[in-house]
């Protein structure tokens, strides 16, 4: 009898700690895909007023541009800062400003194992376009991926020709997090 209320007692134990981990595992799926589809809507709402928009009242960032590489049918909302708020739910403007993308250098950043993570296999001479909340979809190439030491150099962007600067944290399977590496993956106009 006490084996048997034992066995019952362990089986509730474990069926109870089955159940907070799964919740909670939905709970971070849930709000993930929530998160996009905010975004995306935000995103639509912003292309059809013609001003940036929050994704959700309190955010602390806005949509101000969709990165979109065809060939991978990869497309992502471009957040208005590079905060590490901003970044958890997608890439982010680290300089420049989309609107003026036919004239000057956007530079986009962004996590290395979410939302920029196919930066390691995009090939360069790939086509990659940025669509701007005027609607004005500019299209670049990508012209060469670096890896920079932020230790060594600083990561500088010149403004004066028409580009795009995507940069995300190398490498892409690392044994920890952090590190002083970046990789720079620099477009010009198409």
């Amino acid at each position: 009898m006490t084996s048997r209320y034992s066995l019952q007692i362990l089986s509730a134990l474990i069926l109870g700690i089955s159940l907070v981990t799964g919740s909670q595992a939905a709970w971070m799926s849930g709000k993930a895909w929530l998160a996009q589809y905010l975004l995306n809507s935000a995103w639509q709402t912003s292309q059809q007023s013609g001003v940036s928009g929050k994704p959700w009242q309190w955010a602390d960032t806005r949509t101000v541009a969709q990165l979109s590489i065809p060939r991978m049918d990869k497309s992502l909302i471009v957040l208005s800062d590079a905060s590490g708020e901003a970044l958890a739910f997608g890439p982010g403007l680290a300089g420049g400003d989309p609107l003026l993308a036919s004239s000057s250098t956007i530079a986009i950043g962004g996590h290395r194992d979410t939302h920029l993570a196919f930066l390691e296999s995009v090939p360069e001479g790939e086509l990659i376009e940025l669509k701007t909340i005027d609607g004005k979809t500019h299209r670049y190439r990508l012209m060469d991926k670096q890896i920079v030491d932020t230790r060594l150099q600083t990561l500088s962007i010149s403004r004066e020709n028409a580009g795009l600067v995507l940069i995300t944290c190398y490498p892409f399977n690392p044994t920890q997090t952090g590190g002083p590496l970046r990789l720079v993956a620099r477009a010009v106009a198409a």
